[in-house]
């Protein structure tokens, strides 16, 4: 995969006199810029073939390491409520004018103004 990078010194034209032939902007810059801007679109992959969409091995339930979650590890982690119960955000949810009291952990309380 190749990345686009300006082929053209766009703004050193900028500063040249308006009488120096190389200020003139011409078909052939452009078209080498296009062509430039095709070759990197090109290298990418196309999210529409689906040969090109990445895949990941699915993880066991509880594994707390750095690598990609896959559907089949979240469904299968929700299937089994293996998802912490403690955790920020996992309880109730409560919105009230009153000073937050009681509750649980992973509970949120919300103090709006009156």
């Amino acid at each position: 995969m190749s990345d686009y990078n300006l082929q053209i010194a766009w703004s050193g034209k900028d500063a040249l006199s308006d009488s120096d032939p190389d200020k003139i902007v011409s078909g052939g810059d452009f078209n080498t810029e296009f062509l430039a801007v095709k070759t990197a679109i090109n290298s990418k992959a196309d999210l529409a073939n689906t040969s090109q969409i990445v895949t990941a091995a699915t993880a066991s339930a509880g594994t707390n390491t750095n690598q990609l979650a896959t559907t089949a590890f979240v469904t299968a982690a929700i299937a089994a409520d293996a998802l912490p119960s403690t955790s920020n955000g996992y309880g109730t949810r409560t919105v009230s004018t009153s000073t937050p009291s009681g509750g649980s952990d992973g509970d949120i309380h919300y103090q709006v103004a009156s």
